[in-house]
């Protein structure tokens, strides 16, 4: 690790997961950019309207808190105004009152020509009211499907058209999100999502549900309206007490969660530490339901699931299909039920073995690896 100098890239990495909540690449790319000597401000997405007036006044402003890691500065943005996904109204007004203290951040700092880092199509609006930089584009998921009506759908492609026209680089998930976007600009690279070094190799702690009895079914990650909770009630009806859900719960869904009995569940764990609680962990679950958003992304967990060696069972995903030799894939409730089943009965070393060796190429560290040079070539 070496300090930062005036040389090294500057990053804005904007509208971002919380830096304390489920980490995703942005966590990983920004804080191995930091670690090699770039700055990174870490600009946070938005919560709602009612989740800042829950969080009290001092919520109602912007902060930064300073070096979260070395050379990485994390900064919350203040309290938004409804609208911004249906309306360029509102996201206007948004993205004026956003860019504002980041401007000021630049400023203070003393960077010039920063590369800005979006993982979100509205992220062009704050863009507009910022100093000029280059552009990198971060696509995850296919964000037209999350617009809830066809004015949120028509103003989400019409953001994304022109940030992936700006973007000096894009890059990409899964192969479907690139051959959409190099129709507007050839500079798409895919990345998919990684696992940390760490989950190859978990060290012996102690056991972080001594009171859950085995056989233990698992998963982890956000819980929102991707997820099949009547499909989570059936296995939580046959395994009670011993169904474990680790992670944040969406507002919207929290009712039709906290209705299912039989479920241990946890809050969020830090992924520094989620090797010693998956460690633990008989078999590993993806019960979504499948939708096409689900179909076009690429699960982040089922990569950590697979460097832990688990078994692993999933609904039927299409972009699961490659890992079918590893990842049980169930098309209805019932399969889903008798797909646990057999892997609780699994006990072959080389199964356990391949899934490890299908994760081990697209460790973070690897991947960050390929990125690096992609952004700094373009920052030449």
């Amino acid at each position: 690790m070496r300090s930062e100098t005036a040389s090294d890239p500057k990053f804005v990495w904007l509208l971002s997961p919380p830096w304390d909540g489920v980490w995703t690449r942005q966590n990983h790319f920004s804080r191995r950019f930091a670690a090699d000597g770039a700055g990174v401000l870490y600009v946070e997405n938005p919560v709602s309207l009612r989740a800042r007036m829950r969080g009290g006044p001092a919520a109602w402003h912007s902060t930064v808190r300073r070096d979260v890691e070395p050379g990485l500065n994390v900064m919350s943005m203040p309290v938004q105004i409804p609208g911004s996904t249906f309306s360029s109204l509102a996201g206007g007004l948004n993205a004026r009152r956003f860019a504002a203290p980041i401007a000021r951040w630049l400023d203070q700092a003393g960077w010039a020509d920063p590369i800005y880092w979006c993982r979100l199509p509205m992220s062009v609006d704050i863009l507009d009211h910022l100093p000029p930089g280059r552009v990198v584009y971060d696509v995850t998921d296919d964000y037209v499907h999350y617009a809830g009506s066809a004015r949120a759908r028509a103003l989400t492609e019409a953001r994304e058209n022109r940030i992936a026209a700006r973007a000096g680089m894009i890059f990409t998930t899964t192969q479907p999100l690139a051959q959409r976007l190099r129709a507007i600009n050839p500079n798409v690279h895919v990345v998919p999502n990684g696992v940390d070094a760490r989950f190859f190799d978990p060290q012996p702690a102690d056991d972080p549900f001594a009171s859950v009895p085995h056989p233990r079914i698992g998963h982890v990650g956000l819980t929102s309206n991707w997820m099949d909770f009547e499909l989570l009630a059936k296995i939580a009806a046959r395994w009670p007490g011993q169904v474990i859900s680790i992670g944040p719960v969406k507002p919207e869904v929290r009712a039709a969660y906290e209705r299912i009995p039989g479920l241990v569940r946890l809050p969020p764990v830090h992924n520094l530490d989620l090797p010693r609680y998956l460690d633990a962990i008989d078999v590993c679950i993806q019960p979504h339901l499948p939708l096409e958003v689900r179909h076009r992304a690429d699960p982040l967990k089922i990569v950590e699931y697979m460097a832990m060696g688990k078994p692993i069972v999933s609904t039927a995903l299409r972009n699961l299909e490659p890992l079918s030799d590893v990842v049980e894939l169930a098309t209805d409730h019932q399969g889903f039920i008798a797909a646990i089943e057999r892997a609780l009965a699994d006990r072959d070393p080389a199964l356990r073995n391949r899934r490890i060796e299908r994760a081990r190429p697209r460790s973070w560290d690897r991947l960050y690896g390929d990125v690096r040079r992609a952004v700094l070539d373009m920052a030449r």
